[in-house]
């Protein structure tokens, strides 16, 4: 009888180490907020798309709570946001809950309004790993004289009346710019109000 028993325990406890692991991530409440800052900001770009100067990364940026000393967890590509007056340290429960659900963000291309040249971070990838000429030479073979566009997942502030976006293109080697910018809703719009961060190759 006792080894079934000890059998019978050690199934519960492997069972609730299980679900442990399992991460429910909550539904995103700021989805369609999400897309109406990125398609203000491509309508700002307009022209541009337009004329087919940029193709669009849809594989966007993620924005990550400043990291902890004590956290050695390896983070996709991003940026890091440090806390200031926007993006309240006392609000950091929501910003960490706010982290969870943007590194599960997929571009959704049918909720952009323009239609745009997309590439996926695989393909730059591939065309990079198995280029017989420099990167770019093999990037216009593909798409043509076109300059890579990339944006961050618009990251809310609490009250969701400003956000932070990441943003980047490049056109070649030595040949880019990007920088980060603080955007606050005014009369319905997502004004830039603070630029943060620029880079320019």
């Amino acid at each position: 009888m006792k080894p079934y028993i000890i059998f019978f325990l050690l199934i519960i406890i492997s069972c609730k180490k299980n679900d442990s692991k399992l991460t429910v991530i909550p539904k995103d409440q700021d989805l369609n907020l999400r897309y109406e800052v990125l398609n203000q900001l491509i309508d700002n770009d307009s022209i541009s798309f337009e004329k087919n100067y940029y193709i669009l990364v849809s594989t966007l940026r993620m924005v990550y709570l400043n990291k902890d000393e004590n956290n050695d967890e390896p983070r996709p590509l991003g940026f890091v946001l440090e806390y200031d007056s926007v993006f309240s340290k006392n609000d950091s429960a929501y910003y960490k809950n706010q982290e969870k659900i943007v590194s599960d963000f997929r571009l959704d291309k049918t909720k952009i309004h323009k239609k745009l040249q997309y590439v996926t971070d695989e393909e730059l990838h591939k065309l990079d790993e198995n280029r017989k000429n420099d990167f770019w030479t093999e990037f216009n073979k593909k798409f043509g004289s076109t300059c890579i566009r990339s944006f961050s997942v618009p990251f809310f502030n609490k009250d969701k009346t400003m956000c932070i976006v990441q943003s980047s293109i490049s056109c070649g080697y030595l040949n880019g710019s990007g920088y980060i910018a603080v955007y606050k809703k005014i009369n319905g719009r997502w004004v830039e109000i603070k630029a943060l961060q620029n880079w320019v190759s």
